[in-house]
């Protein structure tokens, strides 16, 4: 009786261990990016607004990551089955609260719907890689998730040596990408200054708001269960779940450093309007 309590206290616990290693390589550094993006975005919006005017930043910028904001909750709530009751790309209000939205509604019996909130949540998120990832593949003609050395690895939690060695993958992949398509070979003008504007327009609008941050909450709860029901079911067989996402790895890390690019480059627009709207503010009271 001993030995069958044991083994089925080892399997419960590799279905834990098994889930925790699928969400983290799926959505792990989701989390600390989308803070990050998240903050970066808010400030670059802000201070742009500051020193361009609203009505310029938002006709002559904001429209483009705001359509693909809304784009991608509309993608997402059909893809997952969601009726989409009212959709506007870009429509600012006057108190400037809102630029766009989408209004949804789906059957709280289905868990696939149900799962499907946590994929609207993010959607803004996955869809400004998407857009960088075929702005440079069509601009300049490579793909991005082949030139970076950057993976996502567990063992981050267990030898720091690999926390090191990502972070260094990281910025000389950062680099790479900078020096090729604004210092190398393919640097042209014009590509230079659209690949600008892509970053500005849609890194300054990968906020999400506090209905987006409910429905991928309550989504993901729901995600958490199906994997831990899906391994209770199938572990016996095989981890193939885990075996699936570490033979994409590539794939989904070159997907993460996508949205990386997006927050250097909120980074950079955040410091240099900073330094901008610190010039206009002495320029004004001279």
């Amino acid at each position: 009786m001993e030995i069958y309590l044991t083994r089925i206290i080892d399997y419960l616990l590799n279905v834990l261990h098994s889930t925790f290693n699928q969400l983290f390589i799926s959505f792990g550094s989701l989390l600390v990016l989308f803070i990050l993006l998240n903050f970066s975005a808010t400030l670059s919006a802000r201070l742009s607004v500051r020193f361009l005017g609203r009505n310029l930043f938002l006709y002559g910028f904001g429209w483009l990551g705001c359509t693909v904001h809304e784009l991608s909750h509309a993608f997402f709530a059909v893809i997952f089955g969601h009726k989409i009751t009212e959709i506007e790309l870009f429509k600012p209000n006057n108190n400037g609260e809102s630029l766009g939205h989408v209004t949804h509604s789906y059957n709280k019996k289905s868990i696939y719907q149900k799962i499907g909130n946590f994929f609207i949540g993010i959607s803004p998120l996955i869809a400004a890689g998407i857009v960088l990832f075929l702005g440079t593949l069509f601009i300049y003609g490579f793909n991005v998730t082949e030139r970076t050395s950057f993976r996502i690895s567990t063992e981050v939690f267990t030898d720091f040596s690999v926390v090191k060695q990502i972070g260094l993958n990281v910025w000389s992949s950062l680099i790479s990408y900078v020096s090729l398509v604004f210092f190398g070979s393919l640097a042209v003008w014009w590509k230079t200054t659209l690949l600008i504007y892509i970053l500005y327009s849609t890194g300054s609008s990968m906020t999400l708001s506090k209905s987006d941050l409910g429905g991928a909450l309550y989504g993901f709860l729901w995600l958490v269960v199906f994997l831990l029901i899906f391994n209770l079911i199938t572990l016996w067989i095989g981890d193939f779940a885990t075996s699936f996402l570490r033979r994409n790895i590539q794939y989904i890390s070159g997907f993460y450093f996508l949205l990386m690019l997006f927050l250097a480059a909120n980074i950079l627009v955040v410091i240099l309007l900073f330094v901008l709207n610190v010039m206009k503010n002495l320029f004004i009271q001279k």
